[in-house]
């Protein structure tokens, strides 16, 4: 019984959605906003559907740390440093933060540098009276394969293997 199905077009099939998995990762990613400096989002890497006998595998990778920035639960035992926290501040941009600490709705500083330092005060205060801080569900790890990249996959590889035994029934009565 020949195949009509070739490993090259379940690599090429397997390919695509490996390509697709990336982008949705890479856009859960950003979109959770787990990180500023884009590391992350560089390190997703596809490997290419290889085939062997009667096997075909495809692999997508991504830094190892990526699941520690995304904790559902964080202890911060000491408060970070001012600096790292200014970093921060600067990153972010002091328009995105409600208030200047110390200041009331009617004044503001003097510097933007004087703001910057008084936000990230805040924040690094902030961090040592409450430690702990509880994180919702973001779902960029098993979401996007589970919900859009898998159904599509099994739904195109149903579609083919219906495909290949429409060919093998006209064959046989052909």
């Amino acid at each position: 019984m020949a195949s009509f199905f070739t490993d090259q077009q379940i690599q090429a099939v397997l390919n695509k959605y490996m390509q697709e998995a990336e982008r949705l990762f890479k856009q859960r990613a950003q979109a959770a906003r787990l990180e500023l400096t884009g590391d992350l989002i560089n390190s997703f890497k596809t490997e290419a559907a290889t085939a062997a006998d009667n096997f075909v595998s495809a692999r997508l990778t991504m830094a190892a740390y990526a699941r520690f920035r995304d904790l559902q639960r964080m202890s911060y035992f000491r408060s970070p440093p001012l600096s790292s926290m200014e970093y921060f501040v600067e990153k972010v941009g002091v328009e995105k933060f409600a208030y200047v600490p110390g200041y009331d709705s009617f004044s503001k500083p003097v510097t933007e540098i004087k703001a910057i330092n008084r936000i990230a005060w805040g924040l690094k205060m902030a961090r040592h009276r409450y430690p702990d801080v509880k994180r919702g569900y973001r779902g960029i790890y098993a979401d996007p394969l589970l919900k859009d990249v898998l159904p599509n996959l099994f739904f195109d590889i149903k579609q083919q293997a219906g495909l290949t035994a429409l060919r093998q029934l006209k064959l046989m009565f052909s």
